[in-house]
């Protein structure tokens, strides 16, 4: 694995982007939640590569570590309490700009979490994201998100692909770094 990952990262993103278009179909649904169900146990494996310790130190040096990776991932949950789920028990709500890592990180919710319990933590709240989405009716997903500040607004649909894109992003990451620290580069 090369060092510099990006231009293949950048690939693979925008293949699984096509498979997932911003407009709402049932096959882009399947990715959706192919992509979301997977997470967990990607996660889940990859893990048992990490103790405590090693879990804070940056696979690859000046990118995060993989406690620091379960901690964003984590805070990336955060908007579906604030704009996700009011979407569905509101009409048309306007939610504040709430950023997952500027924000929900200056929360500092994980601190004293051990790496198994965040990894647990995550576990639960996908579940309970992937619970919710898949109650969902077909005119659910255009329920719609305004944001404060924004011009464009957001549906349940886009706020789910935009989830499912972060979560193969970082596991892309995960792939190229664990594989570039198992080959001894």
């Amino acid at each position: 694995m090369k060092l510099n990952y990006k231009a293949e990262l950048e690939k693979l993103v925008q293949k699984k982007k096509n498979e997932m278009p911003t407009i709402f179909s049932e096959a882009a649904l399947a990715y959706i939640f192919a992509t979301l169900e997977y997470t967990p146990h990607f996660l889940t494996a990859i893990a048992k590569q990490f103790d405590e310790r090693t879990s804070l130190n940056p696979i690859i040096s000046g990118k995060r570590s993989f406690r620091e990776t379960l901690i964003h991932l984590l805070n990336f949950e955060g908007p579906n309490y604030t704009m996700v789920y009011p979407a569905f028990l509101l009409k048309n709500p306007l939610v504040y700009p709430i950023h997952a890592e500027r924000d929900f990180d200056r929360l500092n919710l994980f601190a004293d979490f051990k790496l198994d319990e965040l990894l647990m933590a995550y576990c639960y709240e996908r579940k309970k994201y992937l619970n919710f989405l898949k109650s969902l009716k077909k005119l659910d997903w255009n329920r719609k998100i305004t944001e404060s500040g924004k011009v464009r607004e957001e549906t349940i649909y886009l706020m789910a692909r935009r989830t499912a894109l972060h979560d193969f992003t970082h596991i892309q990451i995960l792939n190229f770094q664990t594989n570039f620290l198992n080959n001894g580069q």
